[in-house]
């Protein structure tokens, strides 16, 4: 198998399993959660791999393997570490591997301050779109949703709140109750426990107001 050979040709893996059958590769992967990386062949009989990685309640970094393109927007959805198109050539293979064994590393503070992103791209109304981090006031869940609020307008996306939080920078965003998170940089003042941005007032949270209160710069 071509894709046995790139890992057992590739110093950094080691070739923990492998299965031919989704449903036994699920079974193994229940008891084992300790995999860093999993490589995933989204056409499988019984289960394709997506609906594999739906079940898994811990999913290790995944790089889906797939003949065809049209999966790109269910591999987002998934936040797949990354997408190989069959048949696998060993330079995109190497390249993926690298990229995916990065956010297994762990990195200092500093390092993280220095790369941290500028822009999030969400998925609305079946398009992928981009939003400027700078630009994001705050996001309030609702449900199975979170709104996302602009500077200019709100977009409604289907994740949680815990989701989103592990993608903002975490110098610029903040929790401060169980149902907002805000950029610290549009905080317009700071009353009775509350912040005011965008004409509203937000509340903190009795187990958030210790955090923000010793993140924010005040005399």
């Amino acid at each position: 198998m071509i894709l046995e050979r790139h890992i057992k040709s590739t110093p950094s893996l080691e070739l923990v399993q492998t299965f031919s059958s989704s449903v036994d590769g699920l079974a193994w992967l229940l008891k084992n959660d300790h995999i860093d990386v999993l490589f995933l062949d989204v056409e499988m009989p019984e289960m394709t791999g997506l609906e594999l990685l739906r079940t898994l309640p811990h999913k290790p970094e995944t790089i889906l393997i797939t003949s065809h393109k049209d999966f790109a927007l269910q591999a987002f959805e998934l936040q797949v570490a990354d997408y190989l198109l069959k048949p696998v050539d060993f330079t995109r293979f190497t390249q993926a591997v690298l990229n995916t064994t990065k956010k297994l590393q762990p990195q200092t503070s500093a390092v993280q301050a220095t790369n941290q992103p500028d822009e999030l791209f969400v998925k609305v109304d079946n398009k992928i779109i981009k939003l400027n981090l700078n630009n994001i006031c705050f996001i309030e869940a609702r449900g199975d949703y979170v709104v996302i609020n602009t500077d200019t307008k709100k977009h409604i996306v289907y994740t949680t709140m815990s989701a989103i939080d592990q993608k903002l920078p975490v110098d610029q965003f903040l929790r401060i109750h169980r149902s907002f998170i805000i950029n610290l940089k549009k905080i317009e003042l700071i009353e009775d426990d509350s912040v005011f941005m965008q004409e509203k007032y937000i509340p903190i949270g009795g187990s958030y107001q210790s955090k923000f209160y010793s993140r924010i710069n005040k005399l």
